[in-house]
This record gives C-alpha cells, sequence and structure tokens, in this order.
C-alpha cells in the first residue's frame, strides 16, 4: 500500500513539473510574441482566439497615422549608427505610449506610424477617440524632450511630427500570405487618415469633423477649414488640437 501510495505521489510530481515546463514555454512564447505585435494582438492570440484575428470584419475604426517630417534630410549629415540610435529611441518611446493608451500598431514604415483604435478589443467609440487624441498629445510633448536628448548626436534642427487622424469603417483583420499575415485594417478612410497627415502641419494634430465630435468636450480643438482628398468625393472637414499650452489641451474636467 505505501509503495503505491509512492509510485502515485510520484506520477503526480512528475505530471506538475511537466505542467510547469509547458507554463513556462507559454509565457516564452508570449514574451516574444509581445515584442512583435501589439499587446491587444498578442492577449487575442493567447487566449485562443486567433480566427476572430485572421477573420475580415467591417468595423467603426479610429485611425491614426504620423511621421517624422523631413527626417532623412534632416539626419542626412549625421553617422549613421547615430541615426540608427534616434530612430530606435523615436520608436521606442512611441511605443510605450502607444501601449499606455491600448492602440493597436498595424505598421511601422521607417518613422512612419500607422495605429487604430477599435480592434481588436472594443468598447465605443467616444472612449476610442478620446484614447486616440490624448496618444497624439503625449506623442508631442515626449518629442519636445527627445529633440533636448537628441542634440548629443550632433542633431542641430529639432526633429518634429504630424499625426493625422480619422474615423470610419475599414476592413479589419488579417492580411498576407499562408506564411506571414499582419493584422491591419484597408480602405478608403484608411487613405483619407493618411492623407490628413500629410497636411497637417510638422508639430500639429489634424482631425476630421467625425473625430472632432468626439472629443470635442473633452480636448481643445480648433477649426480648420476644408482639405481636398484626391480620389474622394468632397472636401474633408478638419480641425487641429491646440497645443499652444500642451498641458491644457485636455480639458481640466477630464
Amino acid at each position: 500500500m505505501v509503495l503505491i501510495v509512492l509510485y502515485n505521489t510520484k506520477i503526480m510530481h512528475a505530471a506538475e513539473k511537466d505542467l510547469q515546463i509547458e507554463k513556462d514555454k507559454t509565457e516564452k512564447a508570449y514574451k516574444l510574441l509581445s515584442k512583435y505585435v501589439s499587446p491587444q494582438l498578442s492577449n487575442t492570440i493567447s487566449s485562443g482566439k486567433i480566427e476572430s484575428i485572421w477573420q475580415h470584419n467591417r468595423k467603426k475604426l479610429i485611425l491614426f497615422f504620423s511621421d517624422i517630417k523631413d527626417f532623412t534630410q534632416l539626419t542626412d549629415a549625421l553617422e549613421p549608427e547615430d541615426m540608427g540610435n534616434i530612430l530606435n529611441m523615436y520608436l521606442s518611446e512611441m511605443n510605450d505610449i502607444i501601449n499606455k493608451y491600448q492602440g493597436t500598431l498595424a505598421q511601422v514604415i521607417g518613422d512612419g506610424l500607422y495605429i487604430f483604435f477599435g480592434a481588436p478589443k472594443r468598447t465605443n467609440d467616444q472612449e476610442h477617440a478620446i484614447r486616440c487624441l490624448k496618444m497624439a498629445i503625449e506623442m508631442q510633448n515626449k518629442m519636445k524632450e527627445l529633440n533636448r536628448h537628441w542634440s548629443i548626436f550632433g542633431l542641430d534642427e529639432e526633429l518634429k511630427i504630424r499625426c493625422g487622424i480619422n474615423t470610419g469603417m475599414a476592413t479589419v483583420g488579417g492580411y498576407g500570405s499562408s506564411e506571414r499575415k499582419e493584422y491591419t485594417a484597408m480602405g478608403m478612410q484608411v487613405n483619407i487618415a493618411a492623407r490628413i497627415e500629410s497636411a497637417c502641419k510638422p508639430g500639429q494634430i489634424m482631425l476630421n469633423h467625425s473625430t472632432y465630435v468626439f472629443v470635442r468636450n473633452d480636448i481643445l480643438c480648433v477649426k480648420k477649414g476644408q482639405i481636398e482628398i484626391k480620389g474622394y468625393h468632397r472636401p474633408i472637414k478638419v480641425y487641429e488640437v491646440d497645443l499652444s499650452q500642451s498641458e491644457s489641451a485636455i480639458k481640466s474636467n477630464h
């Protein structure tokens, strides 16, 4: 009887050890996955909801684009290593801000960022829009801090980012081959967001009217008229976030 109990105990310990090994493997895989995709995406994948990621769905999203104005020209005089350090620092700081506001980072193209709110996790449009705008404001504030630091690399001009935001329907899901896919959103509204970013002044945040409606009671914005979008049937009414006093851009009641 004692031998049977000892044998069963040994089996239980072995099973617990195997379970811990598998748990450690899963945690390592999750940490590795988190380095390459947004937390929202890695959390959804790790919970087993992979099919919901790759399926294509029409969703209303808050779409964000940004880039550093004239980055290549302004850093052309720097050594490649210094330029690489500047870009890596920029992307690292921006990624921390994106994760703080729970944005989904869809693409990084050089110094350009494409982010959206509303998928794979969704709450409501107003909350997504406010988080997106707060993210953009913090990005602009962080650039001031980064420019002071980058002067040690010999950068004698300030780098400024442009931020364009649009709200609209897009098709979101997995795009690519059977070997490699990326989770992103596509459609005319995505193109409009990119065009708004191109029309934005360096150091500013520009948004369309439907986004403004969601944030107007929380974030100070100024009317900037209309812009023409190539391939779109009518002009787009746009606004800029009032960053003249960046700390008060987010209204005091929130």
